[in-house]
Protein backbone atom coordinates (compact mmCIF):
# COMPACT_ATOMS: atom_id res chain seq x y z
CA UNK A 1 0.00 0.00 0.00
CA UNK A 2 1.21 3.21 -0.58
CA UNK A 3 0.87 6.72 0.52
CA UNK A 4 -3.11 6.97 -0.80
CA UNK A 5 -3.50 3.59 0.06
CA UNK A 6 -4.50 2.68 -3.15
CA UNK A 7 -5.81 -0.89 -3.81
CA UNK A 8 -3.50 -2.88 -6.95
CA UNK A 9 -4.79 -6.34 -6.28
CA UNK A 10 -8.29 -8.20 -5.16
CA UNK A 11 -8.26 -8.83 -2.02
CA UNK A 12 -4.70 -10.28 -1.72
CA UNK A 13 -4.84 -11.53 -5.75
CA UNK A 14 -2.71 -10.26 -7.71
CA UNK A 15 -3.06 -8.71 -11.56
CA UNK A 16 -0.67 -10.53 -13.82
CA UNK A 17 0.09 -9.82 -17.45
CA UNK A 18 -0.88 -13.14 -19.17
CA UNK A 19 1.44 -12.12 -22.92
CA UNK A 20 1.75 -9.16 -24.83
CA UNK A 21 2.10 -8.34 -28.15
CA UNK A 22 2.86 -5.51 -30.72
CA UNK A 23 3.30 -5.17 -34.79
CA UNK A 24 6.57 -3.46 -35.87
CA UNK A 25 5.92 0.50 -36.21
CA UNK A 26 5.30 1.85 -39.31
CA UNK A 27 6.01 5.78 -40.31
CA UNK A 28 3.22 7.56 -41.16
CA UNK A 29 2.37 7.63 -44.50
CA UNK A 30 4.18 4.50 -45.66
CA UNK A 31 4.09 0.93 -44.77
CA UNK A 32 0.52 1.13 -43.20
CA UNK A 33 -0.91 3.95 -44.74
CA UNK A 34 -3.70 2.03 -46.37
CA UNK A 35 -4.61 0.46 -42.82
CA UNK A 36 -6.96 2.36 -40.64
CA UNK A 37 -6.25 1.15 -36.47
CA UNK A 38 -8.34 -0.66 -36.32
CA UNK A 39 -7.12 -2.85 -38.67
CA UNK A 40 -4.19 -2.84 -37.17
CA UNK A 41 -5.86 -3.28 -33.70
CA UNK A 42 -7.84 -6.60 -35.01
CA UNK A 43 -3.85 -7.99 -36.02
CA UNK A 44 -2.51 -7.97 -32.42
CA UNK A 45 -5.97 -8.89 -30.89
CA UNK A 46 -6.03 -12.20 -33.15
CA UNK A 47 -2.23 -12.68 -32.28
CA UNK A 48 -2.54 -12.14 -28.33
CA UNK A 49 -5.54 -14.68 -28.39
CA UNK A 50 -3.40 -17.20 -29.94
CA UNK A 51 -0.41 -16.84 -28.63
CA UNK A 52 -1.75 -17.35 -25.17
CA UNK A 53 -3.88 -20.03 -25.51
CA UNK A 54 -6.70 -17.96 -24.04
CA UNK A 55 -10.14 -19.39 -24.88
CA UNK A 56 -12.43 -16.50 -26.13
CA UNK A 57 -15.00 -17.12 -24.44
CA UNK A 58 -13.26 -16.55 -21.09
CA UNK A 59 -12.58 -12.46 -22.03
CA UNK A 60 -15.23 -10.32 -20.22
CA UNK A 61 -13.89 -6.93 -21.07
CA UNK A 62 -11.85 -5.08 -23.67
CA UNK A 63 -10.58 -2.38 -23.23
CA UNK A 64 -8.75 0.23 -26.02
CA UNK A 65 -6.06 3.08 -26.26
CA UNK A 66 -6.61 5.59 -29.28
CA UNK A 67 -6.63 9.40 -29.58
CA UNK A 68 -7.94 9.69 -33.19
CA UNK A 69 -11.02 7.52 -33.16
CA UNK A 70 -12.29 7.18 -36.45
CA UNK A 71 -15.91 7.72 -36.81
CA UNK A 72 -15.77 4.66 -39.16
CA UNK A 73 -15.55 2.53 -35.80
CA UNK A 74 -16.84 4.51 -32.85
CA UNK A 75 -15.82 2.60 -30.01
CA UNK A 76 -13.23 0.60 -31.44
CA UNK A 77 -13.11 -1.21 -28.49
CA UNK A 78 -16.47 -2.98 -29.03
CA UNK A 79 -15.79 -2.99 -32.79
CA UNK A 80 -12.54 -5.13 -31.96
CA UNK A 81 -14.67 -7.19 -29.23
CA UNK A 82 -17.16 -8.31 -31.76
CA UNK A 83 -14.85 -8.88 -35.40
CA UNK A 84 -12.79 -11.19 -33.38
CA UNK A 85 -16.12 -13.48 -31.88
CA UNK A 86 -15.48 -12.31 -28.10
CA UNK A 87 -18.46 -12.94 -26.35
CA UNK A 88 -21.41 -10.30 -27.06
CA UNK A 89 -21.71 -9.79 -23.36
CA UNK A 90 -18.55 -8.52 -23.08
CA UNK A 91 -18.02 -5.28 -21.70
CA UNK A 92 -15.55 -2.99 -23.94
CA UNK A 93 -14.69 1.29 -23.53
CA UNK A 94 -12.35 3.08 -25.21
CA UNK A 95 -9.73 5.61 -23.70
CA UNK A 96 -8.59 8.50 -24.46
CA UNK A 97 -6.09 10.31 -22.45
CA UNK A 98 -3.48 11.64 -25.59
CA UNK A 99 -0.14 9.69 -25.46
CA UNK A 100 -1.00 7.97 -22.09
CA UNK A 101 -3.57 5.93 -23.89
CA UNK A 102 -1.90 2.63 -24.07
CA UNK A 103 -1.08 2.86 -20.00
CA UNK A 104 -4.58 4.40 -19.43
CA UNK A 105 -6.03 1.01 -21.01
CA UNK A 106 -3.73 -0.95 -18.76
CA UNK A 107 -5.30 0.94 -15.70
CA UNK A 108 -8.68 0.86 -16.71
CA UNK A 109 -8.47 -2.52 -17.48
CA UNK A 110 -6.51 -3.29 -13.75
CA UNK A 111 -9.34 -1.48 -12.03
CA UNK A 112 -12.04 -3.42 -13.38
CA UNK A 113 -10.26 -6.59 -12.45
CA UNK A 114 -9.57 -5.43 -9.07
CA UNK A 115 -13.30 -4.33 -8.54
CA UNK A 116 -14.23 -7.70 -9.53
CA UNK A 117 -16.29 -6.15 -12.38
CA UNK A 118 -14.06 -8.17 -14.94
CA UNK A 119 -12.27 -11.39 -14.66
CA UNK A 120 -10.15 -11.65 -18.27
CA UNK A 121 -9.35 -8.13 -20.12
CA UNK A 122 -8.06 -7.59 -23.14
CA UNK A 123 -6.02 -4.44 -23.85
CA UNK A 124 -5.36 -2.54 -27.00
CA UNK A 125 -3.61 0.32 -27.82
CA UNK A 126 -3.73 1.59 -31.63
CA UNK A 127 -3.51 4.37 -33.77
CA UNK A 128 -3.17 5.67 -36.97
CA UNK A 129 -1.33 9.03 -37.28
CA UNK A 130 -1.75 8.15 -41.24
CA UNK A 131 -5.14 8.44 -41.34
CA UNK A 132 -5.88 11.56 -39.32
CA UNK A 133 -8.35 13.73 -41.34
CA UNK A 134 -7.56 17.00 -42.67
CA UNK A 135 -11.25 18.01 -41.80
CA UNK A 136 -13.15 21.10 -42.58
CA UNK A 137 -14.52 23.60 -40.03
CA UNK A 138 -17.34 25.62 -39.90
CA UNK A 139 -19.05 23.60 -41.97
CA UNK A 140 -22.49 22.70 -40.04
CA UNK A 141 -22.72 26.54 -38.98
CA UNK A 142 -23.13 28.17 -42.55
CA UNK A 143 -26.56 27.31 -44.14
CA UNK A 144 -25.21 27.43 -47.65
CA UNK A 145 -22.73 24.02 -46.58
CA UNK A 146 -24.13 22.38 -43.37
CA UNK A 147 -25.31 19.18 -45.44
CA UNK A 148 -22.76 17.13 -47.30
CA UNK A 149 -25.21 18.26 -50.88
CA UNK A 150 -25.25 21.46 -49.21
CA UNK A 151 -21.38 21.73 -49.52
CA UNK A 152 -20.89 19.70 -52.82
CA UNK A 153 -23.50 22.09 -54.47
CA UNK A 154 -21.08 25.09 -53.23
CA UNK A 155 -17.92 23.40 -53.36
CA UNK A 156 -15.89 26.12 -55.29
CA UNK A 157 -17.13 29.05 -52.95
CA UNK A 158 -16.41 26.94 -49.55
CA UNK A 159 -13.49 29.01 -48.56
CA UNK A 160 -15.15 32.36 -49.51
CA UNK A 161 -18.10 31.20 -47.09
CA UNK A 162 -15.91 30.49 -44.16
CA UNK A 163 -15.16 27.02 -44.33
CA UNK A 164 -11.56 26.37 -42.73
CA UNK A 165 -9.58 23.40 -43.82
CA UNK A 166 -7.69 22.31 -40.64
CA UNK A 167 -4.84 19.53 -40.32
CA UNK A 168 -6.09 17.21 -37.54
CA UNK A 169 -2.31 16.18 -36.73
CA UNK A 170 -1.13 19.26 -36.48
CA UNK A 171 -3.90 20.61 -34.70
CA UNK A 172 -4.17 17.29 -31.94
CA UNK A 173 -0.37 18.62 -31.68
CA UNK A 174 -0.88 21.71 -30.21
CA UNK A 175 -1.94 22.17 -26.85
CA UNK A 176 -4.77 24.48 -26.65
CA UNK A 177 -4.21 26.23 -23.39
CA UNK A 178 -0.97 27.26 -23.80
CA UNK A 179 -1.14 27.42 -27.53
CA UNK A 180 2.13 25.40 -27.50
CA UNK A 181 2.95 23.06 -30.12
CA UNK A 182 4.57 19.67 -28.32
CA UNK A 183 7.99 20.56 -30.39
CA UNK A 184 7.49 23.97 -28.19
CA UNK A 185 7.09 22.45 -25.28
CA UNK A 186 10.38 20.41 -25.79
CA UNK A 187 12.04 23.37 -26.65
CA UNK A 188 11.00 25.13 -23.22
CA UNK A 189 12.38 22.01 -21.32
CA UNK A 190 15.77 22.09 -22.94
CA UNK A 191 16.08 25.97 -22.31
CA UNK A 192 14.46 25.91 -18.61
CA UNK A 193 17.34 23.34 -17.63
CA UNK A 194 19.84 24.96 -20.14
CA UNK A 195 20.38 21.24 -22.10
CA UNK A 196 23.04 21.85 -24.48
CA UNK A 197 22.02 20.70 -28.51
CA UNK A 198 25.17 18.26 -28.51
CA UNK A 199 23.91 16.40 -25.75
CA UNK A 200 20.27 15.80 -27.12
CA UNK A 201 21.76 14.66 -29.72
CA UNK A 202 24.39 12.26 -27.99
CA UNK A 203 20.95 10.77 -26.24
CA UNK A 204 19.18 10.23 -29.59
CA UNK A 205 21.82 8.72 -31.52
CA UNK A 206 22.59 6.45 -28.37
CA UNK A 207 18.32 5.40 -29.10
CA UNK A 208 18.77 4.74 -32.85
CA UNK A 209 22.00 2.72 -31.75
CA UNK A 210 20.28 0.81 -29.03
CA UNK A 211 17.19 0.08 -31.34
CA UNK A 212 18.73 -1.05 -34.48
CA UNK A 213 21.02 -3.07 -32.74
CA UNK A 214 18.06 -4.85 -30.90
CA UNK A 215 16.35 -5.20 -33.79
CA UNK A 216 19.19 -6.86 -35.84
CA UNK A 217 19.65 -9.04 -33.05
CA UNK A 218 16.30 -10.27 -33.21
CA UNK A 219 15.55 -9.06 -29.42
CA UNK A 220 12.42 -8.08 -30.26
CA UNK A 221 11.10 -11.32 -32.13
CA UNK A 222 9.38 -12.79 -29.30
CA UNK A 223 6.18 -10.28 -28.89
CA UNK A 224 6.27 -8.95 -32.56
CA UNK A 225 4.13 -9.95 -35.07
CA UNK A 226 4.63 -9.32 -38.47
CA UNK A 227 1.96 -7.20 -40.66
CA UNK A 228 1.62 -7.70 -44.54
CA UNK A 229 -0.10 -4.62 -45.82
CA UNK A 230 -2.55 -4.19 -49.00
CA UNK A 231 -0.25 -4.46 -51.24
CA UNK A 232 1.29 -7.38 -50.24
CA UNK A 233 4.44 -5.90 -48.44
CA UNK A 234 5.15 -6.99 -45.00
CA UNK A 235 7.35 -4.69 -42.16
CA UNK A 236 8.73 -7.09 -40.00
CA UNK A 237 10.85 -4.45 -37.93
CA UNK A 238 10.29 -0.99 -37.04
CA UNK A 239 10.13 0.78 -40.26
CA UNK A 240 11.72 4.14 -38.89
CA UNK A 241 14.35 3.20 -37.41
CA UNK A 242 15.80 0.54 -39.99
CA UNK A 243 15.54 3.49 -42.53
CA UNK A 244 18.22 5.35 -40.40
CA UNK A 245 21.31 2.98 -40.43
CA UNK A 246 23.03 6.35 -41.76
CA UNK A 247 22.35 7.87 -39.04
CA UNK A 248 23.80 5.06 -36.34
CA UNK A 249 26.27 4.67 -38.44
CA UNK A 250 27.54 8.75 -38.68
CA UNK A 251 26.31 10.34 -35.57
CA UNK A 252 27.25 13.55 -37.01
CA UNK A 253 24.40 13.80 -39.20
CA UNK A 254 22.49 14.91 -35.75
CA UNK A 255 24.80 18.02 -36.01
CA UNK A 256 23.96 18.93 -39.59
CA UNK A 257 19.77 19.64 -39.12
CA UNK A 258 18.90 22.68 -38.21
CA UNK A 259 16.92 23.19 -35.16
CA UNK A 260 13.37 23.81 -35.54
CA UNK A 261 13.21 27.37 -34.31
CA UNK A 262 15.70 28.79 -36.38
CA UNK A 263 13.22 28.56 -39.15
CA UNK A 264 10.27 29.70 -36.90
CA UNK A 265 8.84 33.01 -37.04
CA UNK A 266 10.33 35.05 -34.53
CA UNK A 267 12.89 32.46 -33.75
CA UNK A 268 14.18 31.95 -30.19
CA UNK A 269 13.89 35.07 -28.92
CA UNK A 270 9.59 34.71 -30.20
CA UNK A 271 9.41 31.66 -27.90
CA UNK A 272 11.72 33.75 -24.84
CA UNK A 273 8.56 36.47 -25.59
CA UNK A 274 5.75 33.89 -25.58
CA UNK A 275 6.51 31.73 -22.50
CA UNK A 276 9.50 33.36 -20.68
CA UNK A 277 7.64 32.72 -17.41
CA UNK A 278 7.22 28.79 -17.89
CA UNK A 279 11.00 28.95 -18.99
CA UNK A 280 12.00 30.78 -15.90
CA UNK A 281 14.73 33.30 -17.37
CA UNK A 282 15.63 35.75 -19.71
CA UNK A 283 16.69 35.58 -23.49
CA UNK A 284 19.55 36.43 -24.41
CA UNK A 285 21.97 36.50 -27.68
CA UNK A 286 24.24 33.54 -26.72
CA UNK A 287 21.22 31.30 -26.23
CA UNK A 288 20.47 28.63 -29.64
CA UNK A 289 17.54 26.59 -30.42
CA UNK A 290 18.23 22.92 -29.76
CA UNK A 291 15.53 20.90 -30.64
CA UNK A 292 15.21 19.54 -33.76
CA UNK A 293 13.30 16.72 -36.33
CA UNK A 294 15.77 14.24 -35.63
CA UNK A 295 16.31 14.59 -31.29
CA UNK A 296 12.31 14.40 -31.80
CA UNK A 297 10.30 11.56 -32.47
CA UNK A 298 8.29 10.61 -36.02
CA UNK A 299 4.61 10.43 -36.41
CA UNK A 300 3.81 6.76 -36.64
CA UNK A 301 1.64 4.22 -36.99
CA UNK A 302 1.02 1.25 -35.02
CA UNK A 303 -0.96 -1.04 -32.42
CA UNK A 304 -0.13 -3.35 -29.32
CA UNK A 305 -1.98 -5.90 -27.46
CA UNK A 306 -2.14 -7.57 -23.62
CA UNK A 307 -3.76 -9.77 -22.20
CA UNK A 308 -4.56 -9.16 -18.00
CA UNK A 309 -6.33 -11.58 -14.82
CA UNK A 310 -5.96 -12.16 -11.73
CA UNK A 311 -2.93 -14.91 -10.87
CA UNK A 312 -5.69 -17.32 -9.69
CA UNK A 313 -7.82 -17.28 -12.96
CA UNK A 314 -4.77 -17.55 -14.85
CA UNK A 315 -3.78 -20.40 -12.92
CA UNK A 316 -7.03 -22.06 -13.25
CA UNK A 317 -7.29 -21.48 -16.75
CA UNK A 318 -3.55 -22.92 -17.22
CA UNK A 319 -2.10 -19.70 -18.98
CA UNK A 320 1.31 -18.19 -18.66
CA UNK A 321 1.74 -15.39 -16.23
CA UNK A 322 4.71 -12.92 -17.70
CA UNK A 323 4.70 -10.63 -15.28
CA UNK A 324 2.73 -8.98 -11.78
CA UNK A 325 1.24 -5.44 -12.14
CA UNK A 326 2.78 -3.81 -9.11
CA UNK A 327 1.41 -0.69 -9.92
CA UNK A 328 1.15 2.81 -11.38
CA UNK A 329 0.91 6.65 -10.73
CA UNK A 330 -0.25 9.77 -12.47
CA UNK A 331 1.21 13.45 -12.04
CA UNK A 332 0.20 16.71 -13.93
CA UNK A 333 2.66 19.23 -14.71
CA UNK A 334 1.99 22.27 -16.75
CA UNK A 335 1.13 21.97 -20.11
CA UNK A 336 3.62 24.12 -21.00
CA UNK A 337 6.83 21.63 -19.91
CA UNK A 338 4.56 18.30 -20.50
CA UNK A 339 7.42 16.02 -20.75
CA UNK A 340 8.83 16.21 -17.13
CA UNK A 341 5.54 14.72 -16.39
CA UNK A 342 7.32 11.77 -16.41
CA UNK A 343 9.61 12.51 -13.71
CA UNK A 344 6.46 13.26 -11.31
CA UNK A 345 4.88 10.42 -12.60
CA UNK A 346 7.61 8.03 -11.68
CA UNK A 347 7.63 9.23 -8.16
CA UNK A 348 3.79 9.15 -7.70
CA UNK A 349 3.91 5.22 -8.76
CA UNK A 350 7.03 4.52 -6.23
CA UNK A 351 5.08 6.09 -3.50
CA UNK A 352 1.80 4.76 -4.09
CA UNK A 353 3.79 1.11 -4.35
CA UNK A 354 5.99 1.94 -1.65
CA UNK A 355 9.32 1.13 -3.45
CA UNK A 356 12.23 3.24 -3.98
CA UNK A 357 14.41 4.09 -6.64
CA UNK A 358 16.92 1.23 -6.23
CA UNK A 359 14.65 -1.14 -6.35
CA UNK A 360 13.63 -0.44 -10.10
CA UNK A 361 16.28 -2.63 -12.04
CA UNK A 362 15.15 -0.96 -15.20
CA UNK A 363 13.74 2.17 -16.82
CA UNK A 364 11.75 2.62 -20.17
CA UNK A 365 11.09 6.60 -20.19
CA UNK A 366 9.40 7.82 -22.99
CA UNK A 367 10.80 9.56 -25.70
CA UNK A 368 8.77 12.00 -27.37
CA UNK A 369 11.55 14.54 -27.51
CA UNK A 370 15.34 13.64 -26.33
CA UNK A 371 14.98 17.31 -24.16
CA UNK A 372 11.40 15.79 -22.56
CA UNK A 373 13.70 12.58 -21.78
CA UNK A 374 16.38 13.79 -20.70
CA UNK A 375 15.03 16.29 -19.25
CA UNK A 376 13.00 14.03 -16.51
CA UNK A 377 16.07 12.43 -15.59
CA UNK A 378 17.58 15.27 -14.67
CA UNK A 379 14.71 16.40 -12.70
CA UNK A 380 14.72 12.62 -10.48
CA UNK A 381 18.23 13.56 -10.25
CA UNK A 382 18.18 17.35 -9.02
CA UNK A 383 14.55 17.35 -7.25
CA UNK A 384 14.24 13.65 -5.90
CA UNK A 385 18.01 12.38 -5.30
CA UNK A 386 18.47 9.80 -7.88
CA UNK A 387 20.89 10.26 -10.54
CA UNK A 388 18.85 8.57 -13.22
CA UNK A 389 21.46 10.33 -15.91
CA UNK A 390 24.29 8.26 -14.33
CA UNK A 391 21.65 4.96 -14.71
CA UNK A 392 21.41 5.79 -18.64
CA UNK A 393 24.93 5.82 -18.63
CA UNK A 394 24.72 2.88 -17.44
CA UNK A 395 22.27 0.87 -19.58
CA UNK A 396 19.41 1.00 -17.18
CA UNK A 397 17.67 3.45 -18.73
CA UNK A 398 15.74 2.02 -22.44
CA UNK A 399 18.59 -0.37 -22.81
CA UNK A 400 16.95 -1.57 -26.30
CA UNK A 401 15.92 1.64 -27.70
CA UNK A 402 13.03 4.15 -27.29
CA UNK A 403 10.17 6.30 -28.53
CA UNK A 404 12.50 8.01 -30.70
CA UNK A 405 14.19 5.86 -32.72
CA UNK A 406 10.87 3.18 -32.80
CA UNK A 407 8.61 6.12 -33.00
CA UNK A 408 5.74 6.88 -31.16
CA UNK A 409 1.85 5.26 -32.55
CA UNK A 410 0.05 7.81 -30.08
CA UNK A 411 -2.00 5.60 -28.27
CA UNK A 412 -0.26 2.29 -29.32
CA UNK A 413 2.78 3.72 -27.30
CA UNK A 414 1.67 2.59 -23.97
CA UNK A 415 1.91 -1.02 -25.31
CA UNK A 416 5.24 -0.60 -26.82
CA UNK A 417 6.54 0.62 -23.74
CA UNK A 418 5.11 -2.36 -21.82
CA UNK A 419 6.42 -4.70 -24.57
CA UNK A 420 9.91 -3.49 -23.43
CA UNK A 421 9.70 -3.29 -19.44
CA UNK A 422 8.43 -7.08 -20.56
CA UNK A 423 11.82 -7.73 -22.42
CA UNK A 424 14.14 -6.14 -19.20
CA UNK A 425 12.25 -8.69 -16.87
CA UNK A 426 12.99 -10.96 -19.63
CA UNK A 427 16.74 -9.48 -18.89
CA UNK A 428 16.50 -10.32 -15.23
CA UNK A 429 15.19 -6.72 -13.55
CA UNK A 430 12.25 -7.71 -10.81
CA UNK A 431 10.72 -4.26 -11.19
CA UNK A 432 10.28 -2.52 -14.58
CA UNK A 433 9.09 0.97 -14.64
CA UNK A 434 7.68 3.08 -17.65
CA UNK A 435 6.53 6.47 -17.72
CA UNK A 436 4.94 8.41 -20.56
CA UNK A 437 4.02 11.99 -20.93
CA UNK A 438 1.46 13.47 -22.88
CA UNK A 439 0.24 16.78 -24.18
CA UNK A 440 -1.64 18.57 -21.47
CA UNK A 441 0.85 18.39 -18.94
CA UNK A 442 0.05 14.06 -17.98
CA UNK A 443 2.75 12.17 -16.80
CA UNK A 444 1.70 8.41 -16.08
CA UNK A 445 3.58 5.80 -14.98
CA UNK A 446 3.68 1.72 -14.84
CA UNK A 447 5.24 -0.69 -12.50
CA UNK A 448 5.51 -4.56 -13.20
CA UNK A 449 7.36 -7.13 -11.55
CA UNK A 450 8.62 -10.51 -12.63
CA UNK A 451 6.85 -13.37 -11.76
Amino acid sequence: MGKKNIKFDRDGDRIVIVDAVRTPIGQAGKAYQKMPSYDLGSIVVEEIIKRSGVKKADIDGVVAGEISQSSKAPNVARVLSVKAELPLSANAVTIANNCVSGYEAIFEASRRIITGENDMVLVVGEESMSSMPIYLDNVRTNSKTSTVAKLKANWAEALDLGVTPVDGVEEGLNDPIRNAMMFTTAEIVAQKLDIARGDLDKYAHGSYKKAFDALNAGKYDKYLVPVTNGDGEKLEKDEYIMSKSGFVEKPERFEKTFAIYEKMPGGLKGLYDDFGKFIGKSFDDSKSPVVTLFNACPQSDGAGATLLTTESKAKELGLPIKAYIKGWGYYGVDPSVMGLGIAYAMKEALENTGLTWDDIGTYEIHEAFAATALGSMMVARDEFGHDLVARLEKGDVNPNGGTLAMGHPLGATGLRVLVNQLMDLDNGAKYAMGSICAGGGVGGALIIEKA
